[in-house]
Parts: C-alpha cells; sequence; structure tokens
C-alpha cells in the first residue's frame, strides 16, 4: 500500500483463518520510506497535466520498490515465497475522478509478480468504478469483519493524507456499514510544514507545532466553505481536490493574515477534526466508540481535536488494541482482498461506494510458478 500522504510504501504479512471470527492474523510489517527523489516522481506524477512517459516510468520505478518491500518483508519473518498465495497490491493513486470512471493506481504489477515469483492481485477499484461506484472507499469491509460489535457502536478512522470513516452499527451486518472521505488530513498538514521550511521538514513530528497554535476561526470558517465538505455520502476524494494547489491557498492565505506554521496547522488541524465530526453527525449524534488508524494518529494535537468534536463513549482507541497496528491496517486489509479476490468473494459494499451491485474486483498476474515453457501444444 502507498497513500496519498506519500511517505513510503506499507507492507504486512499475513495469515488468512475463515474459522476465526477476526480473520486475519499479522505475522509481521515492514515499512518502506521513499527517498526524496522517489516521492518527487510519484507526486509528478499526479498531476493533471503530467506525461504519459513519465508517469509510465512511475508505475515502472514503484512497482521494483513494492516487490524489494516484498522481498525484505519475507526476508525479515523468514518466509519463503513459494509459501504465499497472492500479493494483494493496492500500488498508488495518481488520478480520482469517480465522476468520469476513473481511479488510477500505479505499481506495475508485472514488474512485482516478476520480481518476487508471487502472483499478484491489482487495480482493485476499476469494476466498482464501471458499476456506478466511487470506487471508494474499499477498507469498511475490512473494518466490518475486524472490528464489529454486537454490544457498542463503533467508528473506525483512518487518518492518512485523507481522513475515511466507517461506521459499524452495533450488533448490525455489513450491510448496514456506512463509510465515506470526510475530507484532507495529512496531506495539507504534512504540506503546509513542506511550504515552510522548503522542503526540509516533512510533517510536524508529533503535532509539537500544531499544539503551540491558535486556530484562526474566521479563515476556518472560509476554508469549511469548500464543496466537498457539503456533498452527500457516497463521497471520496484525493489530491485531485486536496493536494499541494489546495495548499499553496492555505499558505497563501495564511501569509495573507500574518500566521505563523503554528497557527496555520492549528487551524488545519480543526479543519480536519470539524470535517469528521460534522460529517459523522450526519450517520449518527449519538454516542460512539472511536477505533483510529493511519499515520495521523501519531499527531496527539489532532487527535486531541478530534476527540474535542466527537461524542465519544470513551477516549478514542488505536486499531493496535485489537491485533491491527495503525501503520500496518490498510497494507493488512490489501493483502487480505488480494485472498479474497483470488477466492471469488466480492471486496466492496455496493451500498458504501455507490455500485449498482457486487462484483469480483481486481485483475491477476500470475506469478513465476504458473509460467510454462513457451511451447504450444494446442487448446
Amino acid at each position: 500500500m502507498s497513500g496519498t500522504s506519500t511517505d513510503g510504501i506499507d507492507a504486512a504479512l499475513i495469515a488468512v483463518d475463515l474459522q476465526n471470527p477476526r480473520p486475519t492474523t499479522l505475522i509481521s510489517s515492514l515499512f518502506r520510506p521513499y527517498l526524496g527523489s522517489e516521492r518527487q516522481l510519484l507526486l509528478d506524477a499526479t498531476q493533471p497535466d503530467c506525461s504519459a512517459l513519465h508517469v509510465k516510468r512511475a508505475d515502472m520505478a514503484l512497482g521494483e520498490w513494492l516487490a524489494d518491500a516484498v522481498n525484505q518483508l519475507l526476508a525479515e519473518a523468514h518466509v519463503n515465497a513459494r509459501d504465499i498465495r497472492v500479493i494483494g497490491s493496492h500500488g498508488h493513486t495518481v488520478a480520482h475522478y469517480p465522476d468520469q470512471h476513473i481511479s488510477w493506481q500505479i505499481g506495475n504489477p508485472h514488474v512485482l509478480a516478476q520480481r518476487t515469483g508471487i502472483g499478484v492481485i491489482s487495480d482493485f477499484r476499476q469494476r466498482d468504478l464501471l458499476l456506478g461506484g466511487q470506487g471508494a472507499p474499499l477498507v469498511p469491509l475490512y473494518d466490518y469483519v475486524m472490528f464489529h460489535s454486537s454490544g457498542e457502536t463503533r467508528v473506525l478512522l483512518n487518518l492518512g493524507g485523507i481522513a475515511n470513516l466507517t461506521v459499524l452499527t452495533a450488533g448490525s451486518s455489513c450491510d448496514a456499514v456506512t463509510a465515506w472521505d470526510a475530507g484532507p488530513a495529512n496531506m495539507i498538514l504534512d504540506g503546509l510544514v513542506m511550504i515552510a521550511t522548503q522542503g526540509q521538514s516533512l510533517m510536524d513530528e508529533g503535532g509539537r507545532q500544531m499544539a503551540q497554535g491558535t486556530v484562526h476561526k474566521g479563515l476556518l470558517e472560509r476554508w469549511q466553505q469548500h464543496p466537498f465538505f457539503s456533498k452527500p455520502i457516497p463521497k471520496s476524494t484525493g489530491r485531485e481536490e486536496f493536494g499541494m494547489e489546495y495548499v499553496q491557498r492555505l499558505w497563501q492565505d495564511g501569509r495573507t493574515l500574518g500566521m505563523s506554521l503554528p497557527d496555520l496547522l492549528a487551524t488545519a488541524g480543526e479543519l480536519i477534526a470539524q470535517a469528521i465530526s460534522r460529517s459523522l453527525m450526519q450517520v449518527t449524534a449519538a454516542p460512539v466508540a472511536l477505533i483510529a488508524g493511519g499515520g495521523g494518529t501519531h499527531n496527539a494535537a489532532l487527535m486531541e481535536k478530534i476527540s474535542r468534536a466527537l461524542p465519544l463513549l470513551r477516549p478514542w482507541e488505536p486499531t493496535g488494541a485489537y491485533g491491527v497496528p495503525e501503520d500496518a491496517k490498510e497494507a493488512m486489509a490489501f493483502a487480505y482482498y488480494g485472498w479474497l479476490s483470488l477466492n471469488g468473494v466480492p471486496i466492496h459494499l455496493p451500498h458504501v461506494t455507490g455500485a449498482s451491485h457486487s462484483a469480483i474486483m481486481g485483475s491477476y498476474t500470475p506469478g513465476i510458478e504458473a509460467e510454462v515453457d513457451g511451447r504450444y501444444d494446442g487448446l
């Protein structure tokens, strides 16, 4: 998994046991950070005017980096590639325009299969888009499988580049799951830090600077007028709406008002928290249990803002408390989805994405074990 934060690759090795009510168990995981040049290659590939040749170069390069991550993960876990059933590879999104039935993930599966010898399921979103869905969010099925409860309503929050919400009503089936993208998260916080430091820093470590800032209420109200925040569910978003062009506008707004970086981060953090709260209130105003994952959970100041904005039963918990480490959750989900797709099980929830019906998702690229000797012996 390479998320919209574009900080690196998350890889997870899981075991699947359908006899277990929580069917996935993490064996090992790793984070493979991007070098500055690698990150820039991917960011350039998301630009609308980027050449097809550049995007293809990024696609092939990411395939190599994904393979490196898989091979390193297996080596560290002392697991042979022949013992792996399939790789579920989300790749990296370079374009997400669901109204045009487009959601494009790069990370060439042929490179990945060739370098690892393992079959790959990739391109998870396209079938949902063709059925009239958003192609996102896809993680809610995994949220339900791993976190649903008969006794309490739980909200799963993923804070990556984008903030995603999944509501699991107490005692309900997966047909009652509600999920959507609430708005931007780490991508605008990281973007503001990168602009302020001219690329010398990539993030506000632990939210320390945000914690020192003061929210500018007038600017917050202006930022909240962005049309995405008032869009009805189902909805999804990405860098097309909240990428560096958007962050540059936030930065310029702050500079015009003479704001410091801590004040800008505090205001952006409040924007994130209020977007999560307001969109959740469209679904439920009842007290909920919040379980959070993703890189944003390491930002203590942001988590404090979110906690204050939501009607919580008790203090928020990390997904790691339920056996799904915060930084590995999405990688675990797509590993599981690779296994499900290979076995003919749909991995999307049509009522969540807006698709007309369910379907088997993803494309299969065989590994080396499936290669033949090249002779044509007839059919």
